[in-house]
C-alpha cells in the first residue's frame, strides 16, 4: 500500500531536520579550521623580535625603527629583546624554539648562513626551522687599501700579489666573516696568495688599515665612507652587482671579470616554524610597508644598507641559496669556530 499524506509529511520533515544538522556540523567544522589557521584575535598581546646580537650595535639600530613602524600598523607593542652571544646563536636558537603563534619573531641575517657550517651541532636549521617573513635589507662589501700603499687600482693589487705572493696583508674582523670569505674567494678566482690578519672585530681590523699595520680590509660602505672622503682610504673595488652612487669612478667585481665576488650581507624577520600561514602574510605585509617608509628608508641608507623589498619565498631562497653558498666555502677551507 502506499504511505499515507501524513507519513510523507514527517520523512519530509526528518529530511529537512538531517539537512540542518548535517549543515550545522559543516559549519563547526569550518569554523573551528578557521580558529586554527588564522586566530580572530591575532595580535591579542605584545609580539616580540629577538635580536641575537648586541643593543646599540648594526643590528639593533636597524630593527628598532622597523619595529616601531610595525607596532603602529598592527596597533600593538612589537619590542625589542637583545640576546648576543657569538655567531648569533644564542638568540636564533630561541626564536627557532619559540611558539609558533605570531608572537615571536627573529631577526636573522647572512651572519647565520656562514654559522651553519662553522659551528659543530648548531642547535637549529636556519634553512628548515624557520618560516622566513621577508628581508629588510643589504649592504655591499668595500675592497679598500689604504691610500698611502701604493696601490692605485684592483689590477694593480693583482699584479703586486702575483710578484710577491704572500707578502700582502690584509685584515678582517674574524675567520669565517664576510669580509674574510670574500678575500678567500678573490684568491681563488684570481689565483693569488695573500696573507690573512684575523681581528677580534672591525674596529680594531680596520684601525690598524689606517695605522699602516696592515694594508688591505673589506669592509661595509659605512665604515669606509669617511676615511675614503678624508683621504685616508681608497677603494678598489665593490661588491655590489653594480657601481655604488658613492664612490661611481670604482668598478664593481662582477665588471672586472669576478661576479662570484657579487656579495651582499643582509638581515630580514623569520618567525618559528609552524607559525599560521595567514599570519606569516600579515607580517610580510605589514615588514614590507615598514622597509619602504621614508624614515625607514633614510635611517638605513644612513647605515650603509639598500632597502630591500621581498617576497616570502625570495627570502627563503636567499637563505637557502647563501647557507650552501658559504657552508661549501667554510667547509673547504676548514673554518671552525674556536
Amino acid at each position: 500500500m502506499g504511505a499515507s499524506a501524513e507519513d510523507a509529511d514527517k520523512q519530509g520533515d526528518n529530511v529537512k531536520m538531517l539537512l540542518r544538522f548535517a549543515a550545522a556540523v559543516a559549519a563547526g567544522f569550518l569554523a573551528t579550521s578557521v580558529v586554527h589557521s588564522q586566530p580572530a584575535d591575532w595580535p591579542a598581546r605584545p609580539i616580540r623580535i629577538i635580536v641575537p646580537a648586541p643593543a646599540g650595535g648594526p643590528y639593533d639600530q636597524v630593527i628598532r625603527p622597523v619595529a616601531q613602524h610595525m607596532s603602529t600598523a598592527l596597533k600593538i607593542p612589537v619590542v625589542v629583546e637583545n640576546r648576543p652571544s657569538a655567531g648569533n646563536i644564542v638568540g636564533t636558537q630561541a626564536g627557532a624554539n619559540a611558539a609558533p603563534d605570531g608572537y615571536t619573531l627573529t631577526m636573522t641575517g647572512m651572519l647565520n648562513t656562514i654559522v651553519q657550517g662553522m659551528y659543530e651541532n648548531v642547535p637549529f636549521d636556519i634553512v628548515k626551522d624557520f618560516e622566513h617573513i621577508g628581508e629588510i635589507g643589504r649592504a655591499a662589501q668595500w675592497l679598500v687599501v689604504r691610500s698611502d700603499a701604493g696601490i692605485n687600482s684592483f689590477e694593480e693589487l693583482l699584479q703586486r700579489a702575483k710578484r710577491e705572493p704572500g707578502k700582502i696583508n690584509y685584515a678582517s674582523s674574524g675567520a669565517g666573516s664576510t669580509g674574510h670569505l670574500v678575500m678567500e674567494q678573490l684568491q681563488r678566482a684570481a689565483g693569488i696568495q695573500l696573507t690573512h690578519v684575523p681581528y677580534k672585530g672591525g674596529a680594531p681590523a680596520l684601525q690598524d688599515v689606517l695605522a699602516g699595520v696592515v694594508s688591505v680590509i673589506v669592509i661595509p660602505p659605512n665604515a669606509a665612507l669617511s676615511h675614503v672622503q678624508g683621504g685616508k682610504l681608497k677603494v678598489l673595488a665593490v661588491s655590489s652587482p653594480e657601481r655604488s652612487t658613492a664612490v661611481p669612478n670604482v668598478p664593481a667585481f662582477a665588471e672586472l671579470g669576478f661576479k662570484q665576488l657579487t656579495v651582499s650581507s643582509w638581515v630580514g624577520v623569520s618567525a618559528p616554524k609552524g607559525t599560521p600561514a595567514p599570519i606569516v602574510r600579515k607580517l610580510h605585509a605589514v615588514l614590507q610597508v615598514a622597509v619602504n617608509d621614508p624614515a625607514v628608508v633614510k635611517l638605513l641608507e644612513f647605515q650603509g644598507m639598500t632597502p630591500a623589498a621581498s617576497t616570502q619565498e625570495q627570502y627563503a631562497q636567499l637563505v637557502r641559496a647563501d647557507t650552501e653558498r658559504w657552508g661549501q666555502l667554510v667547509r673547504s677551507l676548514n673554518i671552525k669556530a674556536n
